[in-house]
């Protein structure tokens, strides 16, 4: 017997909406920033100022290939973190999973538990296909800020003229920001009587059909917008198990653990019943510990 979809119930109460949020109508470089704990000298000179990121690369989930993060300088970091801290309570839709707080990636794959289709699409390249004009957009047109304000806060979020990847402000921005294309791909997703759900740059769409006319119309609106899907990351699942972010739905409204975490927890204990040193010993036991809990995490939805 299938499951009913589980409601999403927001673990937050400190929601508001765009019109209530603190950079709405803010007009005044002083309230700005008063608002960013700051001074108006300091945001203006780290709106403007060079070198205050540390590039490296890290390596992406396949192991093989690398993405850049921008690490921002400690002071400019606190001010991202304090307009990621304003911007995240802004509240978000129920398709949204992350970046928003009290939501898992768990949770983003529950809405699809009970679908008989699952297609999935990841945006290729996505916080570097941000642009600093939509930030512009953004608090210009959205929160309809006075246009010495819009600048600064495009000069203090962005680098190259893009969403920095390890910036603690990007993530709700990339949202943000794109709220017009994210509105018109839920609106399509509704039409079709489908499912969606966002983590990130991935996307999931799914329900009893999911037609191709829709998948394409998606594409469009990414395209439209200034993004690209990465086609070699497309899945398309019919009456089989789909993998939602790390996590197993097979159709009948429940989570599974992928095997590969099986796996990865049989290897750990073998090794802890092996001879090892104290050290190696306490490293596997923190590794079994994080598989235990993230297995749990997902198992333990099931009974909800």
């Amino acid at each position: 017997m299938l499951r009913k979809k589980p409601v999403l119930k927001s673990k937050s109460k400190k929601y508001h909406n765009e019109r209530d949020s603190a950079f709405f109508r803010l007009r005044s470089k002083n309230n700005l920033a008063r608002l960013l704990f700051s001074s108006e000298k300091k945001l203006s000179d780290i709106a403007r100022e060079d070198g205050l990121y540390k590039d490296f690369e890290k390596l992406k989930k396949n192991g093989k290939d690398t993405r850049t993060v921008s690490a921002p300088r400690a002071d400019l970091k606190a001010v991202q973190s304090r307009i990621s801290d304003l911007l995240m309570r802004i509240r978000p839709p129920d398709w949204l999973f992350s970046p928003v707080k009290g939501r898992s990636y768990v949770d983003n794959a529950r809405p699809h538990a009970n679908a008989a289709s699952v297609r999935l699409l990841d945006i290729e390249d996505f916080f570097p296909s941000c642009t600093g004009n939509k930030v512009v957009w953004f608090f210009k047109e959205r929160m309809e800020c006075s246009p010495d304000v819009v600048a600064i806060l495009k000069g203090i979020v962005t680098k190259d003229d893009a969403l920095p990847q390890g910036s603690p402000c990007s993530p709700i921005l990339a949202y943000l920001c794109y709220i017009d294309m994210w509105e018109e791909i839920e609106s399509l997703v509704n039409k079709a009587e489908c499912d969606l759900s966002v983590y990130a740059d991935d996307l999931t769409i799914s329900g009893e059909k999911v037609p191709e006319k829709m998948i394409w119309g998606i594409k469009q609106i990414l395209k439209r917008h200034g993004h690209s899907y990465h086609a070699g990351k497309e899945r398309k699942k019919w009456h089989k198990p789909a993998e939602v972010t790390g996590v197993i739905v097979r159709g009948d409204g429940l989570l599974f653990v992928p095997n590969r975490q099986h796996q990865a927890t049989a290897k750990i204990r073998k090794k802890l019943a092996s001879k090892c040193s104290i050290k190696e010993r306490a490293a596997l036991q923190a590794q079994l510990l994080g598989r235990e809990s993230q297995m749990k995490q997902i198992t333990t939805l099931n009974d909800f």
